[in-house]
């Protein structure tokens, strides 16, 4: 492991007084957060790269992915359309497909830790967390930080899916 980024991050966590500090405060919101932290790994100090999100993301994610190739497959014009955008012909067509999958046990899902093969920017051990949160606040990211490291973080494994209409 990189030792410059591991001082680096022990010099930003000490300046914070946090057990973590965030690597892309512009592409944080409620849903999702990039930070780093401390831990170990095989008895030695490496920092964590992790890509926190919802488990309600997730779920959003997985059939707004599967529904966009559906769309694009029953009609292929669309294959250059922004999905991202608010409205549409291709918005429409996937606002029913997905609906239709949403329907489906076979999008529901449940909390995991993946740990990514660590790639050549040495930005430390890549993480992806989804966890059963309704927002990602300072104090989930500490809990999770702090039972991380201990050893006693609980992954839900009950399955969940969520009301796509919901406007809360």
């Amino acid at each position: 492991m990189n030792t410059k980024l591991i001082s680096k991050v022990k010099g930003q966590i000490q300046k914070t007084g946090k057990p973590f500090v965030f690597t892309a405060p512009e592409d944080n919101d409620e849903s999702q957060v990039q930070f780093q932290f401390l831990g170990s790994k095989d008895g030695k100090e490496v920092v964590y790269d992790a890509f926190l999100y919802t488990l309600e993301m997730e779920y959003f994610a997985k059939i707004h992915e599967e529904a966009t190739q559906l769309v694009i497959d029953e009609n292929p014009k669309f294959k250059g359309a922004d999905f991202d955008v608010m409205d549409g012909p291709h918005i429409e067509a996937l606002e029913e497909i997905s609906a239709e999958l949403a329907k489906s046990d076979e999008y529901d899902v449940a909390e995991f830790i993946e740990e990514r093969p660590e790639d050549a920017d040495e930005d430390g051990i890549p993480l992806d967390v989804c966890l059963n949160v309704t927002s990602i606040t300072e104090e989930a990211i500490v809990k999770f930080v702090t039972e991380f490291n201990e050893g006693t973080l609980k992954l839900d494994d009950t399955v969940y899916s969520f009301d796509m209409w919901n406007e809360n």
